[in-house]
């Protein structure tokens, strides 16, 4: 492995959060033009395309990201709804989830009462959250749907219950579910109108996925170190999974803890970052070598997927 040490100008320092510089009027509402701003932000990410039938492999949903991501037992976030301290990221995504008046009382259950199936369907909503999962997406060989595709996820639906394959929900539905969480109650849908919340945690953290995907150049511009942008957390694969899941743990911490201010900055939790902080911390790049030992599929889930394609052939 080798380390990236390009640096950016002082131009993009982050106090140019205070100004609230691009696509919205100090009272939150949209200025014009901003909406096209937005589309050409979101064209950025690429959808998964598969045919119907192709397994999502671990590549595809860049497995060991998410895995690193929310499994990571660092419990330094608070809960937004009850105010609780001390979560794990999971914890607090996954109850956002379980929050959202979109969530069935069973799929409720199952978010909180069941920690495996809970990441697992947590992995797969912060595809979509994210942007790099659309909605025409199906997981379960029996659906017929017009205009959705069925594709397999070996590695999250492996070793579950062989009857609970239908526990990931479908794209359509799990962007329903969260919706929901952003509009249950108020919240900011803006980068300004999250700037401006009074109390932390500023929103809960399904929408600030959704904020911070919407103004990906910007967040790009404030806290991240050249030539990397906001989307290569989810989809440059030359860079580490586990530098990736770390930097974006401590940008959700930024975000959702801080004040922004350089003392809290350097104190993230997270690591500390490039530019004296003030930037994520440095994205480890990888040779070829490295590249190709990272979501490597195992054969269980090979052979669960060709049962799977078999399996969808028959329907």
């Amino acid at each position: 492995m080798y380390t990236s040490h390009r640096s950016s100008s002082s131009s993009r320092h982050h106090r140019h959060h205070a100004n609230g510089n691009a696509a919205s009027t100090k009272n939150g509402s949209t200025r014009p033009g901003a909406r096209s701003q937005t589309l050409l932000i979101n064209s950025k990410i690429r959808h998964i395309k598969k045919k119907d039938g192709e397994p999502l492999w671990r590549k595809d949903i860049q497995y060991d990201f998410l895995k690193t991501l929310f499994y990571d037992e660092t419990r330094v976030f608070t809960n937004s709804y009850d105010g609780s301290p001390n979560h794990t990221y999971s914890e607090i995504y996954i109850d956002a989830m379980a929050r959202s008046s979109k969530s069935s009382r069973v799929l409720r259950e199952k978010l909180l009462g069941d920690r495996q199936a809970g990441l697992n369907i947590a992995m797969v909503c912060l595809l979509v959250n994210i942007g790099r999962m659309n909605t025409t997406l199906n997981f379960f060989p029996e659906m017929r749907a017009q205009l959705r595709t069925y594709h397999p996820i070996p590695s999250l639906q492996t070793y579950s219950d062989p009857t609970a394959y239908k526990q990931l929900q479908d794209a359509p539905r799990l962007k329903s579910i969260l919706k929901g969480a952003c509009e249950d109650r108020p919240e900011p849908s803006t980068l300004d109108q999250l700037l401006l919340q009074p109390r932390l945690p500023r929103t809960n953290p399904i929408n600030l996925v959704f904020i911070l995907a919407t103004y990906a150049r910007r967040v790009t511009d404030l806290f991240f170190v050249e030539p990397f942008e906001f989307y290569d957390f989810i989809m440059n694969t030359s860079v580490s999974s586990e530098s990736r899941a770390k930097a974006f743990l401590w940008l959700m911490w930024v975000y959702l803890e801080s004040d922004l201010s350089p003392e809290q900055l350097r104190a993230n939790p997270f690591g500390y970052g490039q530019e004296g902080g003030m930037k994520i911390p440095t994205f480890v790049t990888l040779s070829p070598e490295d590249i190709e030992k990272e979501n490597v599929d195992t054969d269980p889930e090979m052979e669960f997927a060709e049962r799977m394609i078999q399996e969808r052939k028959r329907m």
